[in-house]
């Protein structure tokens, strides 16, 4: 097949071609006057770079190793250019200390990566730029949704769900053997819970759980709301953003637009109802659309669609992958290590007894069952912290960090520090019985540092303590891996490809219990 081609395109080819040229010496020249401006200034040490891509050959897979090594050889304080983002990157519990507290407010801007703009409202959610529009989202985060009052009055969705979940596989369970891929049960789970929070209906009923229908729409729901790790290479070469603009960036536009239509019939079904109902005399708590609607009445400047919308984003993301995926290397943990699950087991039995099930104010008294999921996080979590950028010259360990520097704190380093940590690779919950001033500060940094700490901390805590205690209060586990493979290990330095699939065997002592769910 022949194609024929016009002048008009050659012409459009050749203009696209120098239009790139030009930008690149303009992007050359500016990089050359920056290091000009900086080159008498005290610098973090740095390695060898390659002109116009900086330091990006150096990060390998899995970034939080590869950051590592480096700081191995350059030191804990680490400068690095990627593309036209300076990057300032941390390892060490030291080195946080030198920068935090004392630029918390410098380092408290995400970066504003153009490829992220639509998917984040402009740039109006969790991840806007720090000042009053971002303190006023995270009050209403902090009041509305994470409060002690919040959390206390949404303990009953909490329980209900869980108890839903668990009379599932009560009943399978009387199926024969049945494995269970905890991966979906634990998505569905907590897409459950943050559903019936943000609308007051569940997500997936009986009769979805496990139905080609329900798989479909809970892979239709991760990968609408699970992390974007795709980087978009315009973010750091502004001169290659026509260029991939067409590629990574349009990608994740087409994600971002199913996932603002799914809100939005959210936010339409709500428009004219609200969960307010009169039980008893009393009123039952409002749902957050419906908080957010009443909001929006009397400050229509602040509370837009788009604000809303991206408040109840953050909400379907954060509350359900993160919380998904640690508490199935939880269980991946506890498959291997027996002894742990039988001790979290007797704390259980021992403060609950086999009379009824636990519920949000018993996990008070299972510290055991709390230091596991610290020990699982501890090992497993995210390997560096989502970037920040400074709004201005700053210093940090006695070295000068100019404006716009990404800040990358690793927590993976900080986390397998010998000096900090005895036998650092080993699963050890125990380790987190001690006290808070023996661990002492920016030691565990599992949920963030500084005012863009994880405000979901208490939500996602309570959610996976009640989710595992009650697991491993009413069943017994058994690893459903083939034998063929081996016995059941869990290697946390890399990302886990494949679902843990565990046989849950009611216990004897709680089938009454169970039996009444």
């Amino acid at each position: 097949m022949q194609v024929e081609i016009t002048s008009e395109k050659v012409f459009t080819m050749d203009a696209l071609h120098y239009l790139g040229l030009l930008v690149s010496i303009l992007f050359i020249v500016y990089q050359f006057s920056a290091n000009r401006r900086n080159q008498h200034k005290n610098l973090p040490p740095s390695p060898p770079s390659i002109p116009i891509i900086g330091h990006f050959h150096l990060l390998k897979m899995p970034i939080h190793q590869a950051l590592n090594n480096l700081s191995k050889k350059y030191g804990p304080i680490l400068l690095l250019h990627l593309g036209s983002r300076p990057t300032l990157v941390l390892s060490s519990r030291s080195a946080i200390e030198e920068c935090f507290p004392n630029n918390d407010i410098i380092f408290s801007n995400r970066p504003l990566l153009p490829s992220r703009k639509s998917l984040q409202y402009n740039h109006t959610t969790l991840g806007a730029p720090y000042g009053n529009h971002w303190r006023n989202i995270r009050r209403f985060s902090v009041i509305e949704i994470f409060s002690a009052r919040r959390l206390q009055m949404s303990s009953e969705i909490r329980i209900e769900e869980i108890r839903f979940m668990i009379n599932h596989l009560y009943k399978n369970s009387f199926e024969g053997v049945r494995k269970v891929d905890v991966k979906t049960s634990f998505y569905s789970l907590a897409f459950n819970i943050v559903m019936k929070m943000v609308t007051g209906k569940r997500c997936f009923e009986a009769q979805e759980l496990d139905s080609e229908k329900g798989n479909k729409k809970l892979d239709d729901l991760v990968e609408m709301f699970g992390p974007m790790l795709t980087m978009a290479l315009g973010d750091y070469f502004p001169f290659l953003r026509w260029l991939t603009y067409y590629g990574t960036e349009r990608k994740l536009l087409k994600i971002h637009k199913r996932k603002d239509a799914f809100i939005q019939s959210l936010l339409d079904a709500h428009q004219n109802t609200s969960s307010l109902t009169s039980v008893d005399g009393q009123k039952t708590s409002q749902t957050i659309i419906d908080v957010m609607l009443k909001l929006q009445e009397s400050e229509p400047e602040f509370y837009t669609n788009d604000v809303i919308k991206g408040i109840i984003q953050a909400m379907l993301i954060a509350g359900t992958h993160t919380t998904a995926v640690t508490m199935e290397r939880v269980v991946s943990q506890l498959i291997s290590h027996p002894d742990v699950i039988q001790n979290a087991r007797d704390e259980i039995d021992n403060h609950v007894g086999y009379l009824r099930l636990i519920n949000d104010t018993d996990l008070a008294k299972f510290p055991y069952l709390h230091c596991i999921i610290n020990e699982t996080l501890r090992l497993s979590s995210g390997g560096v912290l989502p970037a920040r950028e400074s709004s201005e010259e700053c210093t940090v360990g006695g070295y000068h960090i100019p404006r716009g520097t990404q800040l990358l704190v690793n927590t993976w380093a900080v986390h397998r520090d010998p000096e900090l940590w005895t036998e650092p690779d080993r699963f050890k919950p125990e380790r987190f019985l001690e006290s808070e001033e023996e661990k002492g500060r920016f030691k565990f940094i599992a949920f963030g540092i500084g005012r863009r700490i994880c405000p979901g901390e208490g939500l996602g805590m309570r959610v996976m303590a009640l989710t595992l205690g009650t697991l491993i209060q009413c069943f017994e586990w058994e690893d459903a891996r083939d034998e063929s493979q081996g016995p059941s290990k869990t290697n946390l330095n890399k990302p886990v490809n494949t679902s843990a699939e565990i046989v849950f065997r009611p216990r004897e002592a709680l089938t009454k219990v169970l039996a009444q769910l």
